[in-house]
């Protein structure tokens, strides 16, 4: 039998980071994705490669996507 792998789950501070994008991407209307990241997160690099760090991006850039198509 194979072993399932756990599917990556958000923390707590990791949900606020995506809730706090749909308001930056608001606020900043001239700033592409990465912009906006570095402004929320306040890092050079906001995305670690891991599979947490791509859940969050993939998060992040749903919200920030649909954010500018309003």
């Amino acid at each position: 039998m194979s072993k399932r792998t756990a599917k990556p789950r958000l923390s707590v501070e990791q949900l606020e980071i995506v809730g706090a994008f749909s308001d930056y991407a608001f606020e900043y209307p001239k700033l592409d994705f990465e912009a906006v990241a570095r402004k929320v997160i306040g890092v050079k690099k906001p995305f670690p490669d891991t599979p947490t760090g791509k859940l969050l991006r993939h998060e992040c850039k749903a919200i920030f996507d649909r954010e500018r198509a309003k």
